[in-house]
This record gives structure tokens, C-alpha cells and sequence, in this order.
């Protein structure tokens, strides 16, 4: 991905954080904004060029976007085994087609050349699509956060 297609898309991934946070009941709508500047921040102090933050571009032949994949790295962390996923899409036109197993195909294999030894991501509760593709590739609840609202 390069500097520019990074300040392109970077808006969109955080404002789709954000609405799965509202979504989920994390956050408020009203404090949403500030929430995902800090966390931005925090996971992105040198934007495209923070070091262990790796970002790719799909595309068709034609040079088409069909999907992105934020991968970050971390070869010693004990609790990931070294890669987390932080954003993988497929844009819409192109669901269906098996390009999601296909990124996290080439994330698997791109976190194992920096020297993971294993793969770990977070899914919201509501997304089922994504948690069907996760699964169907052989990711494993490892932990399962739940709340009820009170009346």
C-alpha cells in the first residue's frame, strides 16, 4: 500500500471501527470520534510507517482495489504468537468470490516471513459473515467477551 492509497483509506477503516464500536455498545456515539483518534494514535503514531504495521492493497489484473489487509507483527509477543489482524475488507462488489480466505491466506503466509507463529484477530459479536469466514479458516475462539444490558 503505498503513503497515499493509506491516507485514502485510513478514514473509512476507522470510521467502520467506530460503528462496530456504537454497534457493539463499547462506545457512545457522542464520544466515538475522540475514542478512535486516540486509539488511531496510539496503534499509528507514524501513520503507514509505524514500525510492525504492515499494510497490502488487492487488486485484479486490471490494477482494480478489491481489498486491504492491516497486519501488525510482533514475532515475540506471547499472547498472539507474533501477528494480529487489524482490518481485512473485501469491497462489496467483489463478497463473495472467496477473496476474503484469499487475504488471510496471504496474511498467513506474510505473518509467518516476519516470523509469527501464529495469527490472531478480533471479530465483533454481530458480524457474522466475517466470523463464518474466520472459522471456515480454521481460527478458534480463544476468548468470548459478553454483556447484557441493564433496564
Amino acid at each position: 500500500m503505498t503513503i497515499e492509497e493509506f491516507e485514502a483509506r485510513i478514514p473509512a477503516v476507522m470510521d467502520g471501527y467506530v460503528a462496530e464500536q456504537i454497534r457493539a455498545g463499547n462506545w457512545s456515539a457522542v464520544d466515538a470520534g475522540e475514542l478512535a483518534r486516540v486509539e488511531q494514535h496510539r496503534l499509528l503514531p507514524l501513520g503507514i510507517a509505524t514500525p510492525g504495521m504492515h499494510w497490502y492493497i488487492a487488486r485484479t489484473q486490471a490494477d482494480e482495489i478489491v481489498g486491504y489487509l492491516w497486519l501488525a507483527t510482533e514475532p515475540t509477543d506471547p499472547i498472539t504468537g507474533g501477528a494480529w489482524i487489524y482490518a481485512i475488507e473485501v469491497e462489496p462488489g467483489y463478497r463473495g468470490r472467496g477473496l476474503g480466505h484469499q487475504l488471510l491466506d496471504a496474511a498467513e503466509l506474510e505473518a509467518r516471513r516476519l516470523g509469527a507463529r501464529a495469527i490472531a484477530l478480533n471479530v465483533f459479536g454481530a458480524n457474522h459473515v466475517a466470523r463464518q469466514l474466520y472459522e471456515s479458516s480454521g481460527y478458534e475462539v480463544t476468548s468470548l467477551q459478553m454483556r447484557k444490558t441493564l433496564h
